[in-house]
């Protein structure tokens, strides 16, 4: 079930479309312990989202979106992937549950979150990850859940050139605008910490 990366110069397609789009400069590789996240989880994970994570990493996307930490469902009070899957579950349509995933695998997992509260996650109904499509959950909206046909990567791109009949997303930032900057959550931190009065005290 082990999700392998790409392999040196076998370069994911997909992020070959979005560097041109976003700059990967300032992400780190995450160093991600697949075999853990994935007996974790149920599942391994899409490819294009390994090779994301080897290039980019986890982190804000122009101060508007978090390409949230790929952690485990067992929530011991840390954000990320396990924290806001279990946000989007508390919204998902029940009836869509019983036999879109395995006992252990979630019918949604989250990979994303803009600064609205919309969450971005897979469908995790097809048996290879690599054809999940994206399911975003749209805050404070009476059908909140919109389907697309793609993958996290390409979803991204789409979202980044308009391709899309309407913004996927509550906010504006990432719709139909480019070039859009990533920054890798540890830098993210240090910024923060810079910007903060309380953060030497």
């Amino acid at each position: 079930m082990s999700t392998d990366p790409t392999p040196p110069g076998n370069e994911h397609p997909a992020i070959t479309s979005l560097r041109g789009l976003m700059p990967s400069d300032r992400g780190q590789n995450e160093h991600v312990d697949w075999p853990t996240l994935e007996a974790a989880w149920g599942t391994a994970f899409p490819s294009d989202y390994v090779a994301f994570m080897a290039e980019y990493g986890s982190g804000g996307i122009s101060e508007s979106f978090e390409v949230i930490h790929p952690n485990t469902p067992v929530l011991d009070g840390a954000n990320g992937m396990g924290q806001e899957t279990a946000n989007a579950l508390a919204s998902w349509p029940v009836s869509g549950t019983s036999s879109e995933a395995s006992d252990l695998t979630p019918p949604v997992i989250a990979w994303g979150i803009t600064i609205v509260g919309d969450i971005a996650c897979w469908r995790t109904s097809a048996a290879n990850p690599d054809d999940w499509t994206v399911v975003v959950f749209r805050n404070r909206k009476r059908d909140p859940w919109t389907e697309y046909d793609c993958g996290m990567v390409e979803f991204l791109r789409r979202t980044f050139v308009g391709e899309w009949d309407a913004n996927p997303f509550g906010d504006e930032t990432l719709w139909n605008e480019t070039p859009q900057e990533f920054v890798h959550w540890r830098e993210e931190a240090d910024l923060f910490d810079e910007d903060n009065p309380w953060a030497s005290l």
